[in-house]
């Protein structure tokens, strides 16, 4: 976890800190009461137009946290001090799939005085529509200087919705705000003028398309749900849902039915990492599972057909692994069975530590290619196989997947503080890393990824994503940075920026030229490739949200003014208590950091362009998310979500609280669609790694058995294709990773096929 304290009350603290350290102060003491006081220096100099402008923030602050607590959030925005607001007027409209119509607004011209923003906010109450969720974020800010005002650019999303008629709806817009001299009583700045400019109204007049269905939680621990992971155990056509940390699995029943969580293996007291796999390691057609138990070593447990893991599980490598986040499995050599890659998490400022360099940070604790014996060990060949050079990144996911079309198992590895790397396999197990190919795209707070044929021209893409900084823009907008860090200053751009998605081009990979639609979805964790409305597109969903606490006051700022620059991923007890005296109003979760963020869900537009339909299909929860599936629970051709939740206790962690929520997709305007089902046959024929093909009139659409994407998660081996309103396909072919082939002509629609491995 990162996590700190908002730039007004860390300023607050920090000189209240530096005040009441003692005159004389021990030698333990003095380290720390210097690197307080040379934060304070640089807050007062430096950083000092971050200081004004986190000042003037405070106002919006206020405003959110308002509506966070307020029952008549129209009272709360009516209430909000300012002269004049200016509107623009509707200028074009446009429809999109699912009755989603979209109104672009002109520049703000109309002004609107205090009784004319309240009478509007009247009438749109008394047509019953509620305001829902919102988020203000402070973007830019532009100092006063000489007889100019102070100006910021917020931006700002509304979503509101009315039962009866059911219509649900979007607002998002650019806030132009010039500030006045004036300030209210608790000393913050009131606005002068705000013009809204960018302003958006998507809507749909139809109910929320996903419902829960069902929940469970584990509350008051340290210990999370995850890794999540869902998987047809018993051969029934219905996944599972594995709950690996916790060892519990809960049977599913079909039709939104499921019994309650029961112990997965028969050491039902065992608990394990928040990271594990599902596959095939010993060969035998029954899926195998390997997690790292609390004693920090990994174990395989055989499963049979029943989908029950009755073995006592057995140690498979003779090494340890401290924060283990990223499993995935493939045969790398070409010998026939399944290796294993699992990379290690190293968490920031613990024992007063940070990664170093904060962009391509390479001082965590080893990841580890384990190859396959046969014999249910395995054996380190990390260095034979090229992976030293960067195993100590600080990973969050990791998949083998053949990214080049040639057969072979190739490797992407995402990590925080570091961005992603790219390794090509030779197809004996030995592997070049290309992540420079992707210059400084590859730079991102990496905390997960997934796959799909996002442009639809056949070939899989990949997208990466990170943490989306309103914070860094601002900081970039200003143009202010330590000059003895330039590289800092230069990467900030790109490491706040977002994600990333590549399309397949040629032999490699390019930015793709909607990026900038997908860029931003706040402090991402999990994320999951599918065709929701069955239309042929692949379509995007990313849970989001760090901490949330009691006021969305932001410690963002102090990150990076301060934190990115503490190069030093050593052990140091005055920045421990450096940090723990920062930290304590997050820890106590008085603050946020990333708080109160929606959920997005990204609507593939025909595959030139995404909009963010998450509200108005009814999944912009405002928890805060961390592991997220995607899979056709109920096997009715409408795929269903799967999404965790993190709400931090405060205090020492003990009492955290871990829910997984289970949402049906009940999408009327859904179109037709098939499903293939793969199951693990002995002798190298493993779901993982196969390559599932359909060709219609409509063109290719291709999908793959991976493992390792989305963050502490793992998908079915199945494949889902929407077919839009085609009621026919031609043919689907199969490709396992040993390279066998296997084609089903005609198979008829709205239905899934298991396809077997060829005779």
């Amino acid at each position: 976890m990162r996590g700190h304290p908002t730039s007004v009350v860390a300023t607050v603290m920090l000189v209240a800190g530096i005040l009441l350290l003692p005159r004389v102060t021990t030698p333990a003491q003095q380290p720390q009461q210097r690197l307080l006081a040379e934060r304070q220096r640089l807050d007062q100099t430096l950083w000092q137009a971050e200081e004004q402008a986190q000042h003037y923030e405070r106002r919006f602050v206020q405003l959110w946290d308002a509506l966070l607590r307020s029952d008549d959030k129209y009272e709360t925005l009516a209430r909000f001090p300012l002269a004049t607001f200016v509107l623009g007027q509707a200028e074009a409209r446009e429809s999109l799939d699912l009755g989603i119509t979209r109104t672009s607004f002109g520049p703000a011209r109309r002004e609107l005085s205090s009784a004319d923003w309240k009478a509007l906010l009247d009438r749109f109450a008394r047509e019953g529509y509620e305001i829902d969720q919102t988020e203000w974020h402070h973007s830019r800010f532009v100092p006063g200087e000489g007889t100019q005002p102070p100006r910021s650019e917020v931006s700002a999303t509304i979503h509101a919705a009315r039962e009866e008629p059911p219509h649900r709806i979007i607002l998002r817009a650019t806030l132009d705000v010039t500030w006045s001299p004036r300030v209210d009583a608790q000393d913050v700045p009131i606005p002068n003028r705000i013009a809204v400019s960018q302003l958006t109204l998507l809507e749909r007049r139809s109910a929320a398309a996903f419902q829960k269905v069902f929940e469970v939680a584990r509350t008051a621990t340290r210990f999370p749900l995850e890794p999540l992971l869902v998987y047809d155990l018993d051969g029934d056509g219905l996944s599972e849902i594995i709950l690996g940390g916790w060892n519990k699995v809960i049977w599913n029943r079909g039709a939104g039915q499921f019994e309650t969580p029961e112990p997965f293996l028969e050491d039902g007291d065992r608990l394990f990492a928040d990271a594990a796999i599902l596959a095939d390691f010993t060969n035998d057609g029954h899926v195998d599972f390997v997690g790292v138990d609390l004693a920090r070593y990994p174990l395989l447990f055989e499963g049979n057909a029943e989908g029950r893991f009755t073995k006592v599980g057995r140690r498979i490598v003779d090494a340890t692994f401290e924060q283990p986040k990223a499993f995935t499995a493939g045969d790398v050599d070409g010998d026939g069975d399944l290796d294993l890659f699992i990379a290690n998490y190293k968490t920031a400022y613990e024992g007063g530590q940070m990664p170093t360099p904060y962009y391509d940070a390479n001082d965590g604790h080893p990841a580890y290619l384990l190859r396959n014996d046969g014999n249910g060990t395995f054996t380190d060949m990390t260095d034979a196989a090229g992976l030293n050079t960067k195993r100590f990144r600080r990973t969050y996911s990791s998949s083998f997947v053949d990214l080049e079309d040639d057969g072979d198992q190739d490797l992407l590895v995402v990590s925080d503080f570091a961005g992603f790397d790219m390794y090509l396999n030779d197809g004996h197990g030995r592997f070049t890393d290309v992540s420079d190919q992707f210059g400084e795209h590859r730079h991102l707070f990496g905390m997960s990824h997934t796959f799909g044929d996002y442009d639809l021209d056949g070939a899989l893409d990949f997208f990466v994503i990170g943490m989306s900084s309103t914070t860094a823009r601002r900081l970039d907008s200003l143009g202010i940075g330590p000059a003895d860090k330039p590289e800092h200053n230069a990467r900030r751009a790109a490491m706040g920026y977002g994600n990333r998605m590549f399309l397949r081009r040629g032999d490699g990979y390019e930015l793709a030229p909607f990026n900038e639609q997908v860029a931003r979805s706040g402090w991402s964790w999990g994320t999951s490739t599918f065709d929701f409305d069955n239309d042929g597109d692949r379509d995007i969903f990313v849970a989001n949200g760090h901490l949330s606490g009691g006021s969305t006051a932001d410690y963002c700022t102090t990150f990076w003014r301060h934190d990115i620059y503490t190069d030093d991923s050593q052990d140091n007890a005055a920045r421990e208590n450096m940090f723990q005296f920062v930290m304590s109003p997050l820890q106590e979760t008085e603050i946020s950091w990333n708080g109160y963020e929606h959920k997005v869900l990204w609507m593939n537009e025909g595959g030139a362009k995404f909009t963010n339909v998450a509200y108005l299909l009814g999944v912009a929860f405002e928890y805060d998310g961390r592991a997220v599936v995607t899979d056709d629970l109920d096997a009715d051709g409408h795929v269903d979500l799967l999404v965790i939740e993190y709400k931090s206790g405060g205090g020492t962690g003990d009492n955290n609280d871990h829910r997984l929520h289970v949402y049906q997709n009940r999408l009327a305007e859904a179109g037709n669609w098939i499903g293939v089902r793969l199951q693990d046959a002995a002798n190298g024929f493993w779901a993982v790694g196969a390559t599932v093909t359909l060709e219609h009139s409509a063109g290719r659409q291709v999908g793959r058995i991976v493992t390792g994407d989305s963050y502490s998660a793992q998908h079915a081996a199945t494949v889902h294709f929407g077919l839009g309103q085609a009621t026919a396909v031609d043919a689907i072919e199969v490709r396992w990773a040993n390279g066998m082939h296997r084609r089903v002509e005609r198979p008829a629609v709205n239905q899934y096929i298991t396809v077997t491995p060829p005779q």
